[in-house]
């Protein structure tokens, strides 16, 4: 087990504030029972729940599989959005680009043979901006990977590409939608919140008319982007998507100094997945956005050698040691660790979720708090947007 023995008494309660709980700050708008309908609806039952107690409870025992379930496969770095709580918006724009088809291939081909569950097409940038994403998903399906999804601002969600991804086989989409109305404006400029609930409705209404239960649509929100009126997010996505989640509000700030840490942490991550960024660098974990801790490189290693790997041995060692703050610098800027606390947001749901302690809210009685250094503009065409990038020039 990573916590270890002998436990004194600050190491006992971290055991319990954590070894029982899988979820900090991720919380679904209807509890375990709408999670428990979603799970129905993702098919592949038995797969699947073999798949969840490897990637739950494997962490928990400190068992470290053959090769992780999950890969977080980055299709694209970039962005066209400059939200101001991502980290993405404040990187480097040597660390923004798009997948090579060659690199993605390789990386499926490995996972396919190695029995890899899920997929996730999505780190740090806007998948939509890969112009092979729809041949993406489909060469994973055709490769036998049960589980196929990516998270999307879904400012390029056209019709055609709506269409496109319901025939690819895609298996849930994620839409991140900060708040309603002006909120969202603002945060997800230059998106405006009406157009993004007709795009993702006209998905969920071609995929009906398919008679398809997938893709899975959800949408995901910032807490304090909708803790004044939860409500209202939630009957704005009624019958457009089949899952409403809240995450807390985390950390977004390279160089911030003041994260209550549980120093006894030990973080699931090194034992349940690998992060391929887009040009092949594996990442020490989908929290190191800045490259701080570069474990192997996918170009020239297979996973299954990076996974074994001393780099990453050693990352687990540390949380097993209790210095992964010490030892892993992409640690002290991460979410994950810093302790949390129970909360209550209003509205009819009761909903009873958790927020990280040290950590600002980005809204505050609905007004946006923290603005981005460098407010995205408006594009011309998703085309455009795609060709700017593959240039290289943001």
């Amino acid at each position: 087990m990573p916590y270890g023995i002998p436990m004194n008494k600050d190491k006992l309660r971290s055991f319990f504030r954590n070894y029982f709980r899988f979820e900090n700050s991720y919380f679904t708008v209807g509890g375990w029972r709408k999670e428990f309908a979603y799970f129905l609806r993702m098919g592949n039952l038995g797969a699947h729940l073999v798949d969840r107690v490897k990637f739950r409870l494997f962490p928990k025992l400190g068992i470290v599989g053959d090769f992780p379930s999950h890969l977080d496969v980055e299709s694209a770095s970039a962005c066209q959005m400059r939200c101001p709580m991502c980290y993405t918006t404040y990187m480097d724009n040597s660390l923004k680009g798009i997948m090579k088809w060659e690199l993605y291939t390789k990386l499926i081909d490995e996972a396919a043979i190695r029995g890899v569950y899920s997929i996730k097409l999505s780190w740090r940038g806007e998948p939509l901006l890969n112009k092979h994403i729809v041949e993406m998903v489909v060469y994973a399906k055709q490769k036998g990977i049960r589980e196929v999804a990516f998270l999307s601002n879904a400012e390029f969600l056209t019709k055609e590409m709506a269409e496109a991804l319901v025939d690819s086989g895609l298996d849930w989409l994620s839409v991140s939608a900060d708040g309603v109305g002006e909120i969202y404006n603002e945060i997800r400029r230059p998106a405006i919140f009406e157009e993004t609930l007709e795009r993702v409705a006209y998905m969920k209404k071609y995929r009906d008319s398919k008679g398809l239960t997938r893709p899975l649509l959800r949408v995901q929100s910032i807490m304090s982007a909708v803790e004044d009126d939860p409500d209202t997010f939630r009957s704005s996505w009624e019958g457009i998507v089949d899952r409403v989640n809240i995450i807390a509000d985390e950390a977004r700030d390279f160089n911030e100094k003041n994260l209550q840490f549980d120093r006894y942490f030990v973080c699931s991550k090194p034992w349940q997945r690998i992060t391929i960024a887009y040009d092949g660098r594996v990442h020490q974990c989908i929290s190191d956005y800045g490259a701080k801790k570069i474990i192997g490189d996918a170009n020239t290693q297979s996973l299954h050698e990076i996974w074994h790997g001393k780099a990453n041995e050693a990352v687990r060692e540390a949380f097993r040691k209790h210095r992964y703050l010490e030892e892993n610098e992409p640690c002290n800027i991460c979410s994950y660790g810093v302790i949390t606390e129970p909360s209550k947001l209003k509205g009819s749901d009761n909903m009873y979720v958790r927020r990280y302690i040290s950590i600002a809210p980005v809204v505050v009685t609905s007004q946006v708090t923290l603005k981005s250094p460098k407010p995205a503009k408006i594009r011309k065409s998703v085309a455009e947007e795609r060709q700017r990038r593959t240039d290289g020039n943001g």
